[in-house]
């Protein structure tokens, strides 16, 4: 299953992104978004960035996703 997460930016070149992609750079085709900046968020899905997403957001669903699978892994052991 594929999930559509936020990921920052950490460079661009022309309509590609590279985004951080749980500690791995990664190329994202962001031809649909203009004026990219590093350090802004998108939501990636199937390696295309979608939309913008403000950092305050994007954050908070990292940090809740981050804590989902921590409570996941307990609940496993």
């Amino acid at each position: 299953m594929c999930q559509a997460i936020p990921r920052k930016v950490l460079s661009t070149d022309g309509a590609r992104a590279q985004v951080d992609y749980d500690g791995q750079p990664t190329w994202v085709e962001a031809g649909a978004i203009t004026g990219l900046t590093v350090g802004e968020y998108v939501v990636v899905y199937a390696g295309q960035a979608l939309d913008r997403m403000p950092v305050d957001e994007a954050e908070a669903m990292l940090a809740f996703y981050g804590e989902l699978e921590s409570l996941l892994e307990a609940a496993s052991r």
